[in-house]
């Protein structure tokens, strides 16, 4: 057998491969935060998985540790060929790194070792590998392929688009944070900096409109640069970016006092998301090739215009706009901010990973 015949499908078991890699750091990142003031307890290592239930839980703990180890068990029940196998290694691997992550939880004075915590999270792993093998959803899968195969071109750069599409979702789940904004003026007293130009507002605007715009066509290109048709990149920005403000409106619903619901959007950022708009427009009118090489400039520029900006907030400013106290809202807060900084390197090696691709053609 030729190695063209067998590379597609090498490909996709790569991507689910990296995805469950990418759920696996993500989980001990938010276990493990802050990663500071380690400790030896003194306790038997596994004790804590004999311990009797605990009597008090929280619903939205209890939520999360299921809900992050759905796309961690489904990710892994893709990696080998065969189902069966998969949601064997799903369970397998899932149910290791739990035990392995609440052990670890041993060690960090904020964090409790839990039991229930394991159940939760392989019963979210059976979830998500259930869904990924099991020949009631076989169907589903089938379609959700096909689309994949209708509106995506068939490189394997496209599966790591998809997948890194997916992960941008992330950086918008902190509602204090503008709409495809990348700075964040701060709460209380004003701040001193150095303007470049004379006119010391006119600064912070065009650096908090400016990178928006950056930010709203780099994303925007990314995806538009995937899409096998032109006709489809219409419909595929309006569902990103309708996609984009319902996260806005209900993790600013769930979590902002009422007051700031609008915090997410404000005039300088509206501005430049609409010159975002202006030029993702222009440029789509090209082929692929030049979309691909406008969102790689628009990535890297949106990163140069962010490190112009003077000021820097207080964590706590920020988490004073929310109504809830749990400690999640720092995790949640430090988890967006990973893969906000990171994101952009990803994307960056993705869309060379597609001109290396469109240059075979």
């Amino acid at each position: 057998m030729s190695s063209a015949s067998v590379s597609p499908a090498s490909d996709r078991s790569h991507v689910a491969l990296h995805a469950a890699l990418i759920n696996a750091a993500l989980i001990v990142f938010l276990s493990a935060y802050p990663f500071t003031g380690w400790q030896d307890t003194g306790l038997p290592l596994f004790d804590f998985l004999f311990y009797p239930l605990p009597y008090y839980t929280r619903f939205f703990d209890n939520a999360v540790n299921l809900l992050i180890y759905i796309p961690y068990g489904f990710s892994l029940a893709l990696v080998p060929h065969r189902k069966w196998q998969g949601w064997g290694l799903a369970m397998l691997v899932a149910s290791l790194s739990s035990v392995l992550v609440e052990t670890l939880q041993q060690f960090l004075p904020l964090r409790v070792a839990s039991n229930l915590d394991v159940l939760y999270n392989v019963g979210g792993a059976a979830c998500g590998a259930t869904l990924a093998t099991f020949p009631l959803f076989s169907r589903f899968w089938a379609q959700c392929k096909a689309l994949r195969r209708h509106w995506f071109v068939s490189d394997s750069s496209a599966d790591y688009a998809l997948l890194l599409i997916g992960l941008w979702f992330l950086t918008q789940l902190n509602p204090a944070i503008p709409l495809f904004g990348m700075v964040v003026l701060p709460e209380g007293l004003p701040q001193p900096y150095i303007s470049p130009l004379q006119d010391p507002q006119l600064f912070l605007i065009l650096i908090e409109g400016g990178s928006a715009m950056l930010n709203l066509a780099g994303s925007l290109l990314f995806l538009t640069c995937f899409l096998s048709r032109r006709q489809y990149q219409l419909r595929a920005i309006v569902y990103f970016l309708l996609t984009v403000i319902v996260l806005k409106l209900v993790t600013a619903g769930a979590l902002l006092k009422p007051a700031l619901f609008f915090q997410w959007v404000n005039l300088n950022v509206a501005l430049g998301l609409l010159g975002g708009l202006l030029l993702v427009w222009v440029v789509t009118r090209g082929q692929r090739w030049p979309q691909t090489l406008a969102a790689m400039l628009c990535l890297l520029l949106s990163q140069l215009v962010v490190s112009f900006w003077p000021l820097s907030g207080l964590q706590s400013d920020v988490l004073s706009l929310f109504r809830w106290s749990y400690g999640h809202l720092l995790n949640m807060s430090a988890l967006v901010d990973l893969v906000a900084d990171l994101w952009p390197l990803a994307a960056f090696a993705c869309l060379l990973l597609s001109l290396k691709q469109q240059g075979r053609r």
